[in-house]
Formats: structure tokens, C-alpha cells, sequence
């Protein structure tokens, strides 16, 4: 019996954490003057048989399908789109790829997407047209239910993207033409040859909590950062950062210049930049504008402060190797001037350790 409620309990689990959600293609038609073709049959040729993976508001997994299969939804759709008459072509339309996809893309938005990739055939089996396309829609990083409801949109305008896409192709080409003369043109229809090759998935946003410890000739410190990043398939990836740090300077090197104690505190803006070199393994490079305050106490224990403002160069490595949930590990070296009263110019070793979520 403790095994039977034990197994209860992991499918109860498994169903509330990795569920599935529908969507219904609306049938809506759009004006086609003087079209001779319909779309006769639908070919489903994708590997994958849903349309994505999403998280809902508590982060559960859900699984997007059509409330019919893709062929009957897609051919209604069509249907719709190019009502048949008995002087029509028939065309063949083959499906490689429909997916969904959402990512959080930076500190406060969320992408949503749909990629569609299509093959037009003739009766005959010969391949008239290909077209792959993409639609995207930015989001406050809250609207999780919105994104939800707007899927289908995205779905209806790059299906019907790809169908103006087939019929302008088929005008331009007067040697064997399925179209006839009266149909608009599409902004950015002759562009679709390279949508298949130039297509780069949504990435997986980052969020980083570290801490950084820091050791140079003259000073001793620590920094604590946010960094916030899209983890995607382009070289260079440019995250948000802020951070804010103290050091204190060796008391050789303070004593040497007529003071007894020297404290900063600097939160730092600037630039930094991430080169993916395999994943989970980045080159860390910035170039940082410290902002802060510099404490000092004179060999009379005199206190004085001193606005400090300076420009930081690091170049290091970064590794994440677990990119759902868990530990960030970073070493580089780093080269500083500053408006201090005790040491301008400086250069040094970090260390930094922290979460990834």
C-alpha cells in the first residue's frame, strides 16, 4: 500500500511540474486576388511533435500543442486562407518546423517567438518554394499569462508571412508561374532564403549573485555583483552589471605615504563583455567606472575623506557549469587608476565565487 500511495504521489508530481496546454489556430481569412492554387494536403516532416516547452507563473513546465493535430489545424487554416475552386492548382505544403519559444532577454523583458519553416511542392513532387521565418514580440518580464494568449497571433501572421512569401516568388517567376498578376508584395519577402541559415534560438537569461575577492601590491578587498545575461549562440554577449566593493590598503604602503589607515568604498558601472569559448566557459572581459569614497586616517588618527573616481580594466575566465540552478566560479587579473590620495595606479588578482539561478 506505502508503494502504491508512493507512486501516486510521483506521478502527482511529475503531472503538476510538466503538464500541457493547447492552443487553437484561429480561421481567419485574408484577401488573395486572383490566386490559382490551394493547398491540397499538409506534410507534418518535423522532428519534434510538439510546438515548445514553456514555464507557467510557478515556474512549471508546459508542453504547447495545437487542439487538433498540426496537419487538420494547419489545413483549415489554409483552407480558409484560399478557399478551393475547381480551376485552381493544387499545392502541396510541407511543415519541417513550428516552434514556440520563450526566454527572459534582459534584466526586466521576456521574448516571445515562433519559428516556422515551410516547403511548397507541386503535384508532381517538385519543390517550388522553401521559406523559413520567424515572429518575435517583446513583454514586460511579468506578463507570463499575456505571452500565453498571443501565441496563436504569432502563429497566424508567420504562416500567412510564408504564404505571401510562396506567392510573390511564384509572380517573379514568368517561366512557370502558378500565379497571376494582382497580388500585393510582402515587405521582406525576398528575404527568406536566408532565414533557415541565419536563425539563432532565444538564449537562457542568467542571473549571478557572486562574491569577488581581490588582492594587488597595496590593497586588499572584496566586491559583491549582480550580473544579469542572455546566454545565446552569438560570440560576444554583453550582460548587466552592478556591483559594489571596500578595500583597505597594507599598512606598509599607507604608513610609507603618512597616513595610518586607508578604507574605499566604490560601486562600479561600466562595460563588460563575455566571449563564449565552449559552454558553460567564458572569457570575461570589461572596463569599469568605480564611483566611491576614500576614508583615510593620518598617522594622528585625523579623519579625511577623499572622492574617489577611477577606470578598471579585468580580463579573466568565468565558468558556469550547471545552467539551471547552481555554483559560478571566476579568476582574472585586473589593472586600475583611481583618484586616490595613497595609491593611483595599481594592478592585481581576483578571485570570485557564487550562484547562478
Amino acid at each position: 500500500m506505502k508503494t502504491f500511495i508512493s507512486i501516486l504521489f510521483i506521478l502527482f508530481i511529475c503531472s503538476s511540474s510538466f503538464s500541457q496546454k493547447t492552443i487553437d489556430l484561429k480561421k481567419v481569412s485574408f484577401e488573395i486576388k486572383n490566386q490559382n492554387f490551394y493547398i491540397d494536403s499538409i506534410i507534418d516532416n518535423r522532428q519534434v511533435l510538439h510546438l515548445g516547452v514553456i514555464e507557467d507563473d510557478f515556474n512549471n513546465k508546459e508542453t504547447l500543442r495545437f487542439e487538433n493535430d498540426i496537419t487538420t489545424t494547419i489545413k483549415h487554416f489554409m483552407h480558409a486562407a484560399l478557399p478551393k475552386t475547381d480551376d485552381q492548382v493544387p499545392v502541396t505544403l510541407g511543415i519541417n518546423k513550428l516552434t514556440i519559444e520563450e526566454a527572459q532577454t534582459s534584466i526586466d523583458k521576456r521574448t516571445a517567438r515562433v519559428y516556422v519553416e515551410l516547403y511548397f511542392y507541386a503535384e508532381n513532387g517538385e519543390e517550388l518554394h522553401k521559406v523559413a521565418h520567424f515572429e518575435d514580440q517583446v513583454f514586460p518580464v511579468s506578463n507570463v499569462t499575456e505571452i500565453y494568449e498571443t501565441h496563436e497571433q504569432r502563429i497566424r501572421a508567420a504562416l500567412e508571412y510564408c504564404l505571401w512569401s510562396f506567392i510573390n516568388t511564384q509572380k517573379a517567376n514568368t517561366t512557370n508561374s502558378l500565379i497571376k498578376d494582382g497580388m500585393p508584395d510582402t515587405e521582406g519577402s525576398t528575404q527568406e532564403a536566408s532565414a533557415i541559415e541565419t536563425y539563432v534560438p532565444l538564449g537562457k537569461w542568467f542571473n549571478m549573485l557572486t562574491f569577488k575577492r581581490m588582492t594587488d601590491r597595496h590593497n586588499e578587498g572584496w566586491n559583491v555583483s549582480y550580473t544579469g545575461f542572455s546566454d545565446h549562440e552569438k560570440d560576444f554577449i554583453i550582460p548587466f552589471v552592478i556591483g559594489y566593493g571596500q578595500s583597505s590598503a597594507k599598512s606598509d604602503a599607507v604608513k610609507e605615504r603618512g597616513y595610518n589607515s586607508v578604507d574605499s568604498y566604490a560601486l562600479g558601472f561600466g562595460f563588460n563583455g563575455f566571449i563564449k569559448i565552449i559552454p558553460g566557459i567564458y572569457a570575461d572581459l570589461g572596463l569599469n567606472v568605480p564611483i566611491g569614497m576614500e576614508v583615510l586616517r593620518d598617522l594622528e588618527n585625523k579623519k579625511s575623506n577623499n572622492f574617489l573616481i577611477g577606470l578598471r580594466a579585468n580580463q579573466g575566465v568565468k565558468i558556469i557549469p550547471w545552467k539551471d540552478f547552481g555554483v559560478v566560479i571566476g579568476a582574472g587579473f585586473f589593472q586600475q587608476w583611481q583618484t586616490s590620495k595613497v595609491i593611483n595606479r595599481n594592478y592585481g588578482f581576483a578571485l570570485e565565487l557564487g550562484i547562478n539561478f
